[in-house]
């Protein structure tokens, strides 16, 4: 037969606290978890607030080293000043010598959970939102000299807003706090959990614990929910510790060869094994994150992405196209668009790929059309000034001296016909020949005057006084009578 839970003396006892009051004042209404040092139960107070209770198990309580040590997370967690650190409002001894914590009610779920249920590898952008707040937490942390020393995703608490919680800084070490040495090993207890030790928190080198093991922590945690394994494998605890204090963490490259390089690097560098080689700090660690994120999603770490995951089915996260090469969650707000290089025309927006290629970012060239009409009207203006020139030229002809005789040997008909079709194709004034529009920069076109070849001149009979009187006038090169002589 299968032992159950009940059989656990501590699931026993928890369970028959149910229903009971702590000094008068907490009462007890639901198991919400236990852990290896304490149970915590949803409580109600005398005056309806919801709260949580965490209770020292009674076999531990009798360590005096030990409750001091749990009663005192209530002064770490307060003293940090960060909304992600858990608030702690009272802490107290129960009537049976029990000590207890009473901190808020979280409503949400445990990280480590969390990758049970839409795991075990989380998608990218939430681990990265994850490994972001959780840092910030620790910036706030570190600055009062408060090391965490047991980050991991079972302490970790994610709210159904979409923030971020920190538990348990119940082994938080105080720099300025006298501890014991003893405590790391005293009936075989251990402070931390080994598959997220730094090398030295392997080795129990307690001066060499600072806020770089947090970030090897920092950097451990996230290795396991981007590819659902362990910094290092091994079999049991023992060889996770001893592999801890002496291996090199591989590159998270070598689990997930698909994890974009920019936050692949901030990973390995967090888990240096030398402490030197690993970030400065906290601060530092955020910071490289953020622009990891920025370069990989084009936008900082946002809850958008733990909004989604929280209220998306489990099938739909448990997929590993999520894990790698998958578009980020859409941001709460529109990114902004890339830069535009100078004259090109912005990308249309569109899903369609196909058009994206034929679309061209380059201005659009002109159309060879006015090429051809320009061609076209210089031709005309030059045909038009050429036959202008050569009107001129014949009616300058006409009023030179010795004209006279050339025109008496033209029929008085076809003179006039000539002289009225010159007329009425006299062109207009120069100001009508102007450039068309479209050809601003155009310079005005320079006729081309041709000079007739002159004809040899012909010996006409002598006329009879009067006998070209017919027409009494001729006209001159701007269309102006002259009287014959010889008609006066």
């Amino acid at each position: 037969m299968q032992p159950t839970e009940d059989d656990d003396p501590i699931v026993r006892r928890a369970k028959a606290r149910l229903g009971t009051w702590i000094n008068g004042k907490y009462r007890l209404d639901r198991v919400l978890g236990i852990g290896g040092m304490a149970t915590v139960f949803a409580a109600t107070h005398r005056n309806q607030a919801e709260l949580a209770v965490k209770m020292l198990h009674p076999e531990l309580a009798t360590r005096e080293d030990v409750r001091k040590r749990f009663l005192r997370e209530g002064y770490v967690a307060n003293s940090v000043k960060h909304t992600g650190a858990v608030l702690v409002v009272d802490d107290d001894q129960s009537t049976d010598g029990d000590a207890f914590l009473v901190m808020e009610m979280l409503h949400g779920i445990v990280v480590e959970e969390l990758c049970e249920t839409r795991g075990p590898r989380l998608p990218l952008a939430v681990v990265t939102w994850i490994g972001y707040e959780l840092l910030d937490v620790l910036v706030a942390a570190h600055a009062k000299s408060i090391v965490h020393r047991d980050i991991k995703p079972a302490n970790l608490f994610v709210t159904r807003d979409g923030g971020l919680k920190v538990l348990d800084f119940g082994i938080a070490q105080l720099k300025n706090l006298a501890i014991s040495r003893g405590m790391a090993t005293q009936n075989g207890m251990l402070l931390g959990t080994p598959a997220f030790m730094a090398p030295e928190q392997a080795m129990a080198k307690t001066d060499d614990i600072d806020a770089k093991t947090d970030i090897w922590a920092v950097g451990a945690t996230m290795y396991t929910l981007l590819t659902g394994r362990l910094v290092h494998d091994a079999e049991t605890a023992p060889q996770l510790l001893v592999f801890a204090a002496t291996q090199h963490a591989r590159p998270i490259s070598m689990v997930a060869p698909d994890l974009p390089p920019p936050i692949a690097a901030v990973i390995d560098r967090a888990l240096a094994f030398d402490k030197a080689a690993r970030w400065p700090s906290a601060r530092e660690m955020r910071e490289a994150l953020r622009q990891a994120s920025l370069a990989v999603f084009r936008e900082p770490p946002s809850r958008t992405a733990i909004g989604a995951l929280l209220a998306g089915p489990r099938e739909a996260f448990a997929s590993t196209a999520l894990f790698v090469n998958a578009a980020p969650p859409p941001p709460l707000t529109p990114p902004p668009p890339p830069p535009v290089a100078a004259q090109t025309m912005p990308m249309p927006r569109t899903t369609d790929m196909a058009l994206m290629r034929d679309s061209t970012v380059s201005l659009p060239t002109r159309s060879p059309l006015p090429v051809f009409v320009l061609i076209g009207t210089l031709v005309v203006v030059l045909v038009v000034g050429g036959a202008f020139a050569l009107l001129r030229g014949e009616h300058a002809g006409t009023s030179a001296p010795g004209a006279g005789d050339r025109a008496a040997s033209v029929d008085p008909p076809a003179a006039l016909s000539t002289t009225a079709s010159a007329v009425a194709s006299t062109p207009p004034a120069p100001a009508s020949l102007e450039p068309i529009p479209m050809v601003p920069t155009m310079a005005r076109p320079v006729p081309t005057v041709t000079t007739p070849t002159p004809q040899p001149k012909q010996t006409a009979p002598t006329p009879t006084p009067r006998q070209n009187c017919a027409v009494p006038y001729v006209l001159d090169a701007n269309g102006n009578k002259k009287w014959k002589p010889e008609c006066l």
